[in-house]
């Protein structure tokens, strides 16, 4: 106790910091959970500790009040303001009968162990780390080297023979007898290696996780004012983004020129929905096609999000969306092109796209809030949302692949090789409409019974209030799948050579900018869309519009989008794909694609996805120059929705889909 200074040069009871001196602060005691002989004890010294530090009565005054040992009250302080290990000091939790504030600090040799005779060799393990410390240095970085990812090569000691074996060659390196600990032991001190090393990899919670191979940690625990979420009362104030894999395998039906049909089977498909935290109803969403969803679909949900909804016009029998669904952009005045205040995302990569963040941020204007990782409770409406979207529709189709390879759902909708029992991309997205439709008009437990659309009725009535909407020079259709790029413009004079850009590998030009020479080595900054990228909008730097630029022969014909057209060039430079002078690359890509989508589901996915681009290709930029012509041949790439003769589909589809 004498060496707690304070900042005194001897210790004075005065000399306590303000702090300290209220027992009452301290780390508290449950008394309760003591016996009456014990609860008297401890009450006695909290008193002589509330005594002690309030420095006016005198010590043989505690003494004689509290029976507290003149000379043990300086020892009792001592033990209070102990550093406990969670970072606080012990507090009152020192001043419990028997309650250790140190480990066992053993002095005695240990003796060698003999068989049925116990060798009393507690504190032997510390003991010996107090003596030779390189050993301990080695041992704490054994263990933290079992959830650290290294560089180079390098042997990692995860099961505890290895560990024990290179704990024996560090004692043995360090001098140690045969004679002494731990060799004079019956197991060498393996097990109190085992526990030493078990307390070094549960220190942090952090390392402990990561050298059991759990894959996300959960974020720490934080109680600052600044990460609370206060509660979201308005619609449209905080909404919620993501991504569900759904749980079906689906079919792409492709007609030829000469009527026969093709049935292929699609590798997996996504939903990404928009959530209003408020309401919980569906402002938008948008279906995508492949392994994973890219930036470009998180564009095409935020638009769909935006824009008034557009109803589709259903192939399926009786297939509506019931009295009171609907979606708020066509159901409620003022939603449309209504802009929301605060986007909730997780960590997938492709949400963090500078595109992504870039579009929300500088055109929908609103913050983003991506929350702690691995903590799906921070997004809990939207998983809850895909979740029921599991269970009541995905899981109720045909050839659904449930929620794990042995889900029972998975094996009684199986359909084995009949693909035409499987639902179509077409039918999907009719469904889709209609299930999100129907959402929308149930009542929820969390809303008073309300649905999501009385409830935003309800709340927007009530605040009588205007939502923030997207200006209308923002509002061209495809205003958020454009992307900008700057490039110059290539040509030459005396070579005779017309002024052209060079984009993703093929040449564009216009009547205008063909005919300037004096554009030549300047730059323009142009605009796409990536689902059709055979028209550029071009614009000069300082803002001006150059117009539209077309792509050469012949790119120009068939509508491509740009991952089409780089995986032409890829294939083509594998050798995979030969494509002859003057012939079609988008037809002779699809003829490919569709070759190799018998047996592989990811090309299928391509071909799907080529043919929604291509019904979604004509929005949005000003009609192409008619110098190249903008005529598809027609009959080269066969179309999605060419009716034909079919089999009946089977009645489950014809069901309306409800959350019943």
């Amino acid at each position: 106790m004498k060496e707690i200074t304070f900042g005194t040069q001897r210790f004075d009871r005065r000399s306590i910091p303000q702090d300290l001196k209220d027992v009452g602060q301290w780390p508290p005691a449950d008394d309760n959970a003591l016996s009456d002989e014990a609860r008297e004890l401890l009450l006695r010294r909290i008193q002589a500790m509330t005594l002690f530090v309030d420095g006016q009565t005198p010590l043989r005054e505690i003494s004689r009040e509290t029976c507290i040992g003149f000379n043990d009250l300086y020892r009792v302080f001592g033990r209070c303001i102990t550093r406990h290990p969670d970072g606080r000091i012990f507090g009152c939790r020192a001043l419990i009968p028997y309650q250790h504030t140190r480990p066992y600090d053993r002095r005695a040799l240990v003796k060698p162990s003999r068989k049925n005779v116990s060798s009393n060799a507690s504190g032997a393990f510390s003991q010996l780390l107090q003596r030779y410390p390189d050993i301990g240095r080695w041992i704490e970085r054994k263990v933290a080297e079992r959830g650290r990812k290294h560089a180079e090569l390098t042997e990692v000691h995860r099961q505890l023979w290895r560990l024990h074996g290179g704990f024996l060659a560090q004692c043995r390196q360090a001098g140690i007898q045969s004679s002494e600990y731990p060799f004079n032991q019956k197991y060498l001190g393996e097990r109190s290696l085992a526990t030493y090393a078990r307390t070094l990899a549960n220190r942090n919670f952090d390392d402990a996780a990561r050298a059991a191979g759990a894959g996300q940690i959960g974020h720490r625990w934080r109680d600052d004012a600044e990460t609370v979420r206060k509660p979201t009362t308005r619609p449209y104030e905080v909404v919620e983004f993501d991504g569900h894999k759904v749980d079906v395998h689906l079919t792409l039906r492709i007609d030829d020129p000469f009527g026969f049909e093709t049935l292929l089977v699609l590798h997996r498909i996504w939903i990404l929905v928009l959530l209003d935290v408020a309401t919980r109803a569906v402002i938008g969403y948008a279906l995508a096609l492949g392994r994973e969803y890219n930036k470009d679909d998180i564009a095409v949900a935020l638009q769909a999000s935006l824009m008034p909804h557009a109803a589709r016009s259903s192939k399926i029998p009786a297939l509506m969306v019931r009295p009171g669904g609907g979606f708020p952009s066509t159901l409620i005045p003022g939603t449309e092109w209504a802009c929301w205040g605060t986007f909730r995302f997780d960590a997938a990569k492709s949400h963090f796209a500078s595109a992504t963040l870039e579009r929300l941020t500088e055109i929908v204007g609103c913050a983003t809030d991506n929350g702690p990782l691995g903590q799906k409770n921070e997004r809990a409406l939207i998983e809850r949302f895909f979740d029921r979207i599991a269970s009541h529709f995905a899981h109720r189709l045909p050839a659904t692949t449930g929620r794990e390879p042995r889900a029972v759902e998975r094996a009684l909708n199986d359909v084995g090789g009949k693909t035409s029992l499987m639902m179509t991309l077409d039918e999907l997205e009719d469904v889709i409409d209609v299930v999100l439709a129907d959402y929308n008009g149930e009542p929820h437990g969390g809303l008073g019974g309300r649905t999501p659309l009385e409830a935003m009725r309800f709340l927007l009535a009530r605040e009588d209030q205007m939502l923030r909407t997207l200006p209308l020079v923002r509002r061209s259709t495809l205003c958020l799948l454009q992307e900008a790029r700057v490039v110059t413009i290539r040509g030459n004079v005396s070579r005779g050579e017309r002024p052209h850009i060079n984009f993703e590998h093929v040449r564009y030009d216009s009547r205008v900018l063909s005919g300037i020479a004096g554009l030549i080595g300047k730059q323009l900054r142009i605009y796409f869309n990536v689902k059709d990228i055979r028209h550029l909008h071009a614009f000069h730097m300082d803002g001006s519009e150059l117009g539209v630029l077309t792509a050469a022969r012949p790119w120009c014909f068939t509508p491509h989008s740009l991952r089409v057209r780089q995986e032409i060039f890829s294939l083509t430079h594998q050798r995979k794909l030969a494509v002859r002078d003057g012939s079609d690359p988008v037809s002779a890509w699809f003829a490919y694609k569709k070759d190799q989508a018998r047996s592989h589901t990811r090309d299928a996915n391509d071909l799907a996805r080529m043919l929604s681009d291509r019904a979604k290709s004509h929005q949005g930029l000003p009609p192409p120059d008619v110098a190249h012509g903008s005529t598809a041949v027609t009959g080269e790439v066969p179309t999605a929705e060419t009716p034909t003769k079919r089999a009946s589909r089977p009645p489950l589809l014809t069901q309306i889909f409800t959350f019943g």
